[in-house]
């Protein structure tokens, strides 16, 4: 492709422009003059001194640059200028005739066209023009990414002034990938309207954005950023296959004193249809998440009722954990893992500790007596069942993450601190810390219920115990953390008591 004056992608009135760096005077006077007939040459004797022409926005459209100079090379500047400008069109130039060179150079992406010392002027001008091949073949695609978001009108006048155009458009695009990056990450409708309401702001100029999300079950998301809204407003409608549910609330007056939005209607439709879908798309992930989970707590259910464990053992043992979590962030420990998705997950996935007993058979798992040591080698087996479970599920396909900390409860929540837990006898901090926080729930929860061979403890002999096995049983950092919640435990042991308890000797 032969490169012209009139060719988009070059500066209004001006030739394409290349930028020459080389630190001997007489070859870069040289290549100057031989290029200068038909491009706008600039020339820098450094790669420093090149890179302090490069803070433009986009000063040129090819870099041909020298390979061995005393400052930094070739190689590594224009890695640099890839980085501060990925359009431009990059030459390396060397006398070093090295293939391992080359071949590196040109595997990074950092370069188009690898010149040797000395090249002859045809070379040398199908070298920059490859570079200019590069440079339009980037801005293309960078245009097609935008195409979307823009109307039939918005590209008339794209190829009217490029310059703005693109300019505007980059920022587009820019917003884009910026809301679509934090759309990926949110796992809740107030991430969706905050990443809107940032999105929104940014497009607009700064002015008054207000976003609202109406959640199925009721409650209204709402969020809002820039000044305070002014009495002329405009709405754009969140809307999805079944209706309307939200809106995007903009002030027409902005910071400037501008009192229209209508240039940048087409971006606020596209953020709207854009958080719209993830509305939806988060309603269903949250639909089929809750009946993923349905299912599994209906089956630790079934492994609860089959061992004699009814009542509200899991919701008790899933109230206990999240307050060890609590604790432990107030004393400052692990605030690094813990936060709200992880104390939520956590709760989530305690129910699931003893899925593994629905495969253990009945007359071991329902034995009245003391298990024999082969019956005791089948029990401990439930762990492993449990986790190969969970495993099964995960390997299905789209995984919650309450389901994979849930594989790690039901794998480890028997380890024991000191190593001598089952399955795999692992040593402090080795044993995941939500199975080592549902192994202290699960005890105490076992010890103050009533089950068909024991009467219940009271809340203070149950927490003697586990001070005495602290350091051996349990993570010493976990008791403490549970002792400090020992108001907030007894209170969680008493309001979710059971209704009937069986006694012993009603079991009996």
């Amino acid at each position: 492709m032969k490169w012209t004056n009139d060719q988009s992608g070059t500066r209004e009135g001006r030739r394409p422009s290349v930028l020459l760096v080389d630190d001997v005077p007489l070859l870069l006077k040289s290549l100057s003059r031989l290029l200068d007939a038909d491009y706008d040459v600039t020339c820098a004797s450094s790669a420093g001194e090149a890179l302090g022409l490069l803070n433009g926005p986009e000063p040129f459209q090819v870099i041909v640059s020298d390979y061995g100079m005393p400052d930094v090379n070739g190689l590594d500047f224009l890695a640099e200028a890839a980085r501060l400008h990925p359009a431009v069109g990059r030459v390396i130039l060397t006398g070093m005739p090295r293939l391992d060179l080359a071949v590196a150079a040109m595997n990074a992406g950092n370069i188009h066209r690898f010149l040797f010392k000395p090249c002859g002027i045809g070379e040398l001008r199908e070298a920059v023009e490859s570079g200019l091949d590069a440079h339009m073949a980037y801005v293309a695609e960078e245009l097609e990414m935008g195409e979307l978001a823009f109307s039939n009108e918005s590209l008339s006048l794209l190829n009217e002034n490029l310059e703005e155009r693109v300019r505007l458009q980059q920022n587009s695009i820019s917003c884009f990938r910026t809301l679509a990056l934090a759309l990926n990450q949110v796992d809740d409708f107030d991430g969706v309207a905050r990443a809107t309401a940032e999105a929104a702001f940014s497009v607009l100029g700064g002015r008054g954005v207000f976003v609202q999300i109406h959640d199925p079950l009721g409650v209204r998301i709402e969020c809002s950023m820039g000044p305070e809204m002014s009495a002329r407003m405009v709405t754009e409608p969140l809307v999805t296959k079944d209706g309307p549910i939200g809106e995007i609330v903009v002030d027409m007056i902005g910071p400037d004193g501008s009192d229209s939005v209508e240039e940048q209607s087409d971006m606020l439709a596209a953020i709207a249809s854009t958080a719209a879908v993830a509305t939806h798309n988060e309603l269903r992930r949250r639909e089929r998440d809750d009946a993923q989970y349905a299912t599994v707590v209906a089956l630790a259910r079934l492994s609860e009722m089959r061992d004699q464990e009814t009542g509200q053992h899991l919701e008790r043992v899933s109230g206990l954990c999240e307050l060890i979590a609590t604790g432990l962030l107030e004393k400052g420990l692990y605030t690094d893992t813990i936060d709200h998705v992880y104390t939520t997950d956590l709760g989530r996935s305690a129910p699931l500790h003893d899925i593994g007993k629905v495969g253990i058979p009945d007359n071991i798992l329902l034995k009245q007596g003391p298990l024999s040591p082969d019956e005791w080698e089948v029990m401990k087996t439930h762990a492993q069942i449990g986790a190969d479970t969970l495993r099964s599920v995960i390997d299905g396909g789209h995984a919650p993450g309450y389901l994979r900390m849930g594989l790690d409860i039901a794998l480890c929540h028997h380890e024991r601190w000191d190593g001598s837990g089952y399955p795999q006898g692992l040593v402090g901090t080795s044993i995941p810390l939500s199975a080592r926080i549902l192994a202290l729930s699960d005890v105490y929860d076992a010890l103050t219920s009533v089950r068909p061979y024991k009467e219940a403890w009271s809340h203070e002999k149950a927490l003697d115990l586990i001070k005495k096995d602290s350091g051996s049983h349990f993570d010493p950092d976990l008791v403490d953390a549970f002792l400090s919640k020992e108001h907030e435990v007894n209170s969680l042991r008493v309001r979710l008591r059971d209704k009937d308890p069986v006694s012993p000797e009603s079991a009996a």
